[in-house]
């Protein structure tokens, strides 16, 4: 587990189960994104999306997290399978900072991008 990880657990999950909150986690589930297959007599491995975390809400709602310090190319390329492959899921890149606490990765991207272009202004 890596430190981000470990904070996501202490900050959100484990509050979660005490609370009543969260009925149930599950860590590191594989999700297929393509299977393996044959090209030109050599075998292709299948490429899979291992999960940060599965959490199940009391409410009945159910989230796939990542946490995320840095989206690398091989991470976006997944995210975009994930999102095709398992639409109804809702699929969450969250990241945590001292100034904004755990935020979606989007978000937090998006803040980035506008204090860089107010900074170059």
């Amino acid at each position: 587990m890596s430190k981000l990880e470990k904070r996501f657990y202490e900050d959100v999950v484990v509050p979660g189960m005490k609370s009543g909150l969260l009925m149930d986690y599950k860590l590191q589930v594989k999700y297929n994104l393509q299977e393996s297959f044959k090209y030109k007599g050599k075998t292709i491995r299948e490429i899979n999306y291992i999960s940060d975390f599965d959490l199940y809400y009391s409410d009945g709602r159910f989230e796939v997290i990542d946490t995320k310090g840095v989206g690398t190319a091989d991470a976006k390329i997944k995210r975009k399978m994930f999102f095709h492959k398992y639409s109804d899921i809702d699929f969450k890149w969250m990241s945590w900072t001292k100034a904004t606490g755990w935020i979606e990765y989007d978000e937090l991207q998006k803040i980035r991008r506008e204090i860089k272009k107010a900074k170059s202004k």
